[in-house]
């Protein structure tokens, strides 16, 4: 009985931990995004009070130099990584950068990158033509057990119906089915949003993606819908509350931070209203991921060093936020190291590329 008090007494403070880091954040993003005055001592006073920088990881990110750190998350399959970095360069030629998605297809872990629903058209079955799928991703739909898949393609036993596996292309069929499911949910998604893109139904409780997603966001600090709501109300009910002014681009690739290849399809949203000090917030919303990661959302940052204002460049902040699958025991530790390592080097690769291409604009 003894233990069990330790244990519920362990874990209340661990919640209040969390909450006080919490309402910490809240209350220093909004004193940031309102007060002109306090704000003179961002984005360093953030660095230090709510993400727990040391002074040398601050004078690293001031060096320009990527510094990420993974934050504890209030959710069980919650994964939260944040990253910093200095540009020597106007927010200007960033914004330039972050929407030309296309050139990213030369930077190495980027194995294929291709944009889809230019000026507001629907997707097409060809936008899709070079998607495929790992061979070993294809083979394990085969025989894993009903949620216990580790391939992410919505209703995984339709799929499984649908390939012959006794044929010499299966591969063939299986990329065909896989594109085309992308390309519907994609035309559900760019037509009735998340609520309309549907749930997964390949583990043994159906996940709602808009739910999951609305959650997400109204658990964090990043995104506060009080302080901005115009923002919030983009990133979450997209395209019924479309903000006035914000920008939108869709693609897909086929990435690999060092974990294998793995299909991505992203909307990447730009508003460059900001909000106070911020001068510039991008959001990237993973609407589908192959594996490891079932819902994501990287919100980014741009904000000029107030403490100097003489200098030219700005303070490049990534919140890199995440939900694992309802794995349990072992697998669910075995897929959390392996999403971790994926995210902490794709924030890492993402801020270095965006660095790199920004300053050489």
């Amino acid at each position: 009985m003894s233990n069990m008090k330790t244990d519920k007494t362990k874990r209340q403070r661990n919640r209040n931990g969390i909450s006080t880091l919490v309402v910490a954040a809240v209350l220093l993003l909004s004193a940031t995004l309102s007060d002109p005055a306090y704000a003179q001592r961002q984005p360093h006073t953030f660095f230090r009070d709510v993400i727990k920088l040391s002074a040398a990881e601050v004078a690293q990110i001031d060096k320009g130099q990527v510094v990420t750190k993974v934050l504890e998350s209030k959710d069980r399959y919650g994964l939260l990584v944040f990253g910093a970095v200095y540009v020597n360069a106007p927010i200007e030629k960033f914004a330039a950068v972050y929407r030309d998605v296309g050139k990213l297809e030369e930077e190495k872990v980027y194995l294929v990158v291709k944009q889809f629903g230019q000026v507001g058209s629907q997707p097409k079955l060809e936008d899709f033509d070079r998607l495929e799928l790992a061979k070993g991703d294809v083979d394990s739909i085969e025989d894993c057990k009903p949620g216990d898949c580790d391939l992410q393609l919505m209703k995984i036993e339709d799929l499984r119906k649908e390939i012959d596996w006794r044929s010499k292309d299966k591969y063939t069929q299986a990329n065909m089915v896989a594109r085309r499911r992308i390309q519907e949910g994609m035309t559900r998604y760019m037509t009735g949003g998340l609520k309309e893109f549907g749930s997964y139904k390949d583990r043994e409780k159906p996940l709602d993606v808009y739910q999951v997603t609305k959650e997400m966001v109204d658990s964090s600090y990043y995104l506060p819908q009080g302080k901005a709501p115009d923002t919030y109300r983009h990133v979450v009910d997209y395209p019924a509350r479309k903000m006035e002014g914000a920008e939108d681009i869709f693609y897909w690739e086929n990435i690999d931070f060092g974990q294998g290849p793995l299909i991505r399809v992203n909307h990447v949203s730009l508003f460059p209203k900001g909000a106070g000090v911020v001068k510039l917030v991008a959001a990237n919303k993973q609407l589908f991921a192959s594996k490891y990661i079932r819902v994501a959302l990287q919100m980014f940052y741009c904000v000029p060093d107030t403490e100097d204002p003489k200098k030219p460049g700005f303070y490049l902040i990534e919140m890199n936020d995440s939900r694992l699958p309802d794995f349990g025991g072992i697998k669910l530790s075995v897929v959390r190291r392996i999403a971790t390592s994926t995210s902490v080097e794709g924030t890492r690769d993402t801020l270095g590329i965006l660095q790199r291409r920004t300053i050489k604009n």
